[in-house]
């Protein structure tokens, strides 16, 4: 009878789910607002928590809090979070990263907390372990035998679904950027062709491609995201004469030393460094390629959404770009190995094999779309997570929690 009443009880008010994330900036941002977008208002109520940042969204009827976070531990974020919490008196906490997770376990008396784990993530020293403990269940993207096994609950990585752009000529889109036209230099030399045989160069010159190649970069502008690498290997493409515009998207301290260096490189007028932008999903399956040069496991998830709306990815080789890109079939891999001249020479090369090659783009974005579709389904993502939710707050399986997709 008890456990009817019970039962009943949780079943006739809607379960409160707070998240925690430390900026929209970070790499899980465009997960988490979609998510909870997804999650049915008849089931459950969610709200967000960002402790720092400036960057703002918009989710319909979910209410917002950013406390402002100035330092790794503030006091008055930490309040902040204790203020959110006895107003909201979540049933469950869900840290989006690891300073989420570390804000919402010190406080008492919270219910239950999931923590998304990271290979950025992973437990180091004496300040992770007693968030690890207070927290109840880990949710990761691969067994790595690191977390307590009775906790952790594997859901493999997903896409999120990018919003459906209408089709626009390259010209047009650089207007639309406020961005000028480039007088071409001279002819286009594909020195690195074919590609795969090294002792082979191709001098011989060619009209450069009347259109533009659009290539992308979605990255916080910070050092170890290799973002010099990037600007050398634009450099390279101005030594080809490649007819091209790279869109630099993300904000961080480097970003001065980041255009001194474009500037000192005369690439003004080829790389644009354009901010954090609220249509960057609107932009994204405009380019011809993806440049993803960081190795953050936190980050991947851009070459996930890039693959879902058919955008070719030149990826560092990683165990997460492993895990999405098959080789020259669903996107193309930069071995990690050597020394950074090398890798360096690999991104220019591949790149250009990838723009020369209209077939080999057409077949990668066939490829990466069925690869998306079959095994990193966004769906599946949001309904095991649901599922862990009504697991730890003890309530019956609910086939509508899930809002379908938009029509596109």
């Amino acid at each position: 009878m008890f456990g009817t009443m019970k039962q009943w009880c949780s079943m006739s008010r809607r379960s409160k789910i707070l998240h925690i994330i430390s900026s929209w900036e970070n790499g899980v941002g465009n997960e988490l607002a979609a998510f909870a977008a997804r999650l049915a208002p008849s089931e459950f109520e969610s709200e967000i928590c960002v402790l720092a940042g400036t960057t703002k969204r918009d989710i319909p009827h979910i209410p917002m809090t950013t406390l402002g976070q100035r330092w790794t531990f503030d006091v008055s974020t930490y309040l902040g979070v204790g203020r959110v919490l006895r107003r909201f008196r979540p049933d469950v906490i869900h840290a989006w990263d690891a300073a989420a997770q570390l804000y919402g376990t010190l406080h008492y008396g919270t219910k239950h907390v999931i923590a998304e784990k990271r290979d950025t993530d992973s437990s180091n020293g004496l300040l992770q372990k007693y968030p690890d403990r207070k927290t109840h269940r880990f949710i990761v993207s691969r067994k790595d035998g690191t977390l307590p096994t009775a906790k952790t609950v594997l859901i493999p990585p997903a896409a999120v679904p990018v919003p459906y752009a209408e089709p626009m000529p390259t010209e047009k889109l650089l207007e639309k950027l406020d961005i000028p036209a480039v007088e071409l230099s001279g002819d286009y030399y594909p020195v690195f062709q074919p590609q795969y045989e090294q002792e082979r160069w191709n001098y011989k010159s060619m009209p450069p491609h009347p259109t533009p190649f659009l290539i992308g970069i979605i990255l916080p502008l910070r050092l170890e995201h290799r973002m010099l690498d990037a600007l050398w290997t634009f450099e390279s493409l101005n030594h080809v004469h490649l007819n091209y515009h790279a869109f630099i998207i993300g904000e961080g301290k480097e970003r001065e030393t980041f255009l001194r260096y474009r500037d000192r490189w005369k690439l003004f007028s080829r790389v644009h460094f354009l901010g954090n932008r609220s249509d960057t999903d609107r932009l994204l399956p405009r380019f011809d390629a993806l440049l993803h040069l960081s190795s953050s496991a936190e980050y991947s998830g851009t070459i996930l959404s890039a693959m879902s709306c058919g955008v070719p990815v030149v990826a560092l080789e990683t165990p997460e770009s492993r895990e999405y890109i098959s080789d020259g079939t669903s996107g193309i891999l930069i071995p990690a190995d050597g020394d950074f001249r090398f890798y360096r020479r690999t991104a220019v090369k591949k790149l250009l094999y990838l723009l020369e090659d209209e077939e080999k783009r057409r077949s990668i974005q066939i490829a990466a779309k069925d690869r998306i579709v079959k095994e990193f389904n966004f769906d599946t993502a949001v309904q095991r997570r649901t599922d862990v939710y009504r697991e730890l707050i003890g309530t019956n399986p609910n086939p509508t929690a899930v809002l379908p997709l938009p029509k596109q």
